[in-house]
């Protein structure tokens, strides 16, 4: 069923500036913006630290990561210790997915990364932005962000897209940074980031937003 209300997905390349564009787009339409709540949310709901979750956002568990889990339970005397529920890659795309739908159902908002193009790809009443950058520009957003060395940086962006890719290719069965799965595009390190954003509002005024 379509909700009523109206979401924004904005899927990006790390240090392309996405979170900024949202907070942006959020101050200015004045509805609410969610990136790490979606996982607080979640963690929330299993009742686990939110930190348990974070190294796993938009990211395959590796199959040695997987194999330790397990572990986990063979153990008994870590079995005794456990008391909490890690979610599968596929359990946690889905609570992540079902807590996106809740909040659309009760406001319009703006949605950073998570497959939300996707989730909302049968949806007339959605924007989906895909924000990318030069290399230079997202290494120099990196380093700022993070105080990472310009090789560091490098060596995170490469690892993060390789990852992202995976994560979206295994879910959603699409190429992540295919432009036709969008409706609008945008390079923040041609146009700058906050003329990202007034493409963005046009958009959303044709949209009666």
């Amino acid at each position: 069923m379509t909700s009523p209300h109206f979401a924004i997905t904005i899927s990006h390349q790390v240090g392309s500036g996405a979170a900024y564009i949202g907070q942006k787009l959020s101050e200015k339409l004045k509805i609410p913006c969610f990136d790490r709540e979606i996982l607080k949310t979640v963690a929330d709901q299993l009742n686990i630290a939110e930190h348990s979750l974070a190294h796993r956002e938009e990211r395959l568990t590796s199959v040695w990561q997987s194999l330790t889990h397990l572990a986990r339970f063979a153990d008994p005397a870590e079995c005794m210790a456990l008391d909490t529920y890690i979610p599968s890659d596929k359990e946690l795309f889905q609570l992540e997915t079902e807590t996106i739908l809740r909040i659309i159902e009760k406001t319009p908002a703006i949605f950073i990364g998570r497959c939300g193009a996707y989730t909302f790809r049968n949806q007339s009443n959605r924007l989906s932005i895909l924000t990318h950058a030069d290399i230079t520009a997202r290494i120099e957003r990196v380093h700022q962000l993070y105080c990472l060395s310009e090789d560091e940086a490098r060596k995170y962006i490469t690892r993060n897209d390789r990852e992202r890719a995976a994560y979206v290719q295994a879910f959603t069965k699409q190429n992540w940074l295919n432009s036709e799965n969008y409706d609008l595009c945008l390079d923040t390190s041609r146009i700058g980031l906050d003329k990202s954003v007034e493409p963005t509002l046009e958009c959303c005024q044709d949209k009666n937003i």
